[in-house]
């Protein structure tokens, strides 16, 4: 019978090397569309304080039928289930050197000004309290690009995530929404945004150590 060859864990160093080239160039290309480091600076004590602040909902990015819906968690924070449209919304913004305050934070959260999904469906808009869909010049897709983050967002745990730790759900916040731990790449080579290599090179460029893309994490610990 025929088979088919096994994938090699570990690629001819000539095809890695070629891997880790192309994401030092895009890591430091001029096309390479990117927050200035104030702004990154800004967006990070922002989110701090937005962790702190007990009044304000936290975006969680894992739903069922429920985007943009306010769900209660055991520690009376609330939280509200979303897709990546507040990620789209963060760096755009922040690419754009727009710095909110908090209190313009509360503002768009009482106008439902931040986006919590690209598409609700019905289901979703009878339960939501928040409607707001990611509008087309905060999508990065609309301008070519593909949203990828430097550590991951996916929760990867199947409870409901109000019975999920606070502090996951803050980390999880906090990653899902700086625009530190934010890069693009070309929609049409989506995928690239994944790979190790690639991810590595972004970061090295972005932050010269590693405790900077955990600096907005830790400051809530």
């Amino acid at each position: 019978m025929t088979e088919l060859a096994h994938c090699p864990e570990i690629l001819p160093p000539e095809l890695a090397e070629l891997i880790d080239c192309f994401g030092r160039a895009w890591a430091n290309s001029p096309s390479r569309p990117c927050p200035s480091a104030k702004a990154i600076a800004h967006w990070s004590e922002l989110l701090t304080a937005w962790v702190a602040a007990d009044d304000l909902p936290l975006f969680v990015r894992k739903h069922a039928n429920n985007r943009g819906s306010v769900i209660s968690h055991p520690s009376g924070r609330s939280l509200v289930p979303c897709d990546n449209s507040p990620a789209h919304w963060a760096y755009v913004m922040a690419t754009n050197g727009e710095c909110p305050s908090l209190q313009d934070i509360k503002a768009l959260l009482e106008k439902d000004a931040i986006p919590v999904a690209m598409i609700q469906n019905a289901a979703e808009r009878t339960v939501a309290k928040y409607h707001c869909r990611l509008a087309r010049r905060f999508n990065v897709n609309k301008y070519g690009w593909k949203l990828a983050h430097i550590q991951g967002v996916g929760l990867n745990n199947r409870n409901p995530i109000s019975a999920l730790p606070l502090q996951r759900l803050t980390d999880q916040f906090l990653s899902l929404m700086a625009p530190a731990n934010m890069f693009v790449v070309p929609l049409a080579w989506g995928g690239i945004g994944e790979i190790e290599a690639v991810i590595q090179a972004v970061k090295s460029v972005q932050f010269t150590d590693d405790r900077l893309i955990h600096q907005v994490i830790d400051a809530t610990r």
